[in-house]
């Protein structure tokens, strides 16, 4: 086999099993969510400690009863349904380390590549 055979089996084997996991579901990792779930052939993982993404600058509307909590958030699975490649997980991230990420619910992630868009929380 010659060099580049290899590179064109090391990128297929790549392609097929490229994982993607991404801490936290604000407006940065649902853009990123978004772009790599029109990719289509990327594994995507959201994890964050809620279901929702929220729009915070309107917080003061649903205060004073101009508009419902449901004009200002929505579900991340819900904004990422039609994605086919993406899975989400509501849970907190103790300990990302040596391509995995250990979930407070005891369980872990591998990934091949991580985000993190934790944003200011």
């Amino acid at each position: 086999m010659n060099v580049n055979e290899d590179r064109a089996t090391i990128g297929a084997e790549c392609r097929s099993s490229r994982r993607v996991v991404i801490i936290g579901g604000g407006f940065g990792g649902l853009a990123c969510a978004i772009e790599l779930g029109a990719a289509g052939d990327i594994k995507v993982t959201l994890v964050d400690r809620r279901n929702h993404n929220l729009f915070q600058p309107l917080l003061y509307q649903i205060a004073t009863a101009a508009l419902s909590p449901a004009d200002i958030a929505e579900p991340i699975r819900k904004t990422l349904a039609r994605f086919k490649n993406f899975n989400k997980i509501m849970a907190e991230v103790s300990a990302p380390s040596s391509r995995r990420v250990s979930l407070s619910d005891g369980d872990s992630l591998s990934y091949n590549k991580l985000v993190l868009a934790t944003g200011s929380d």
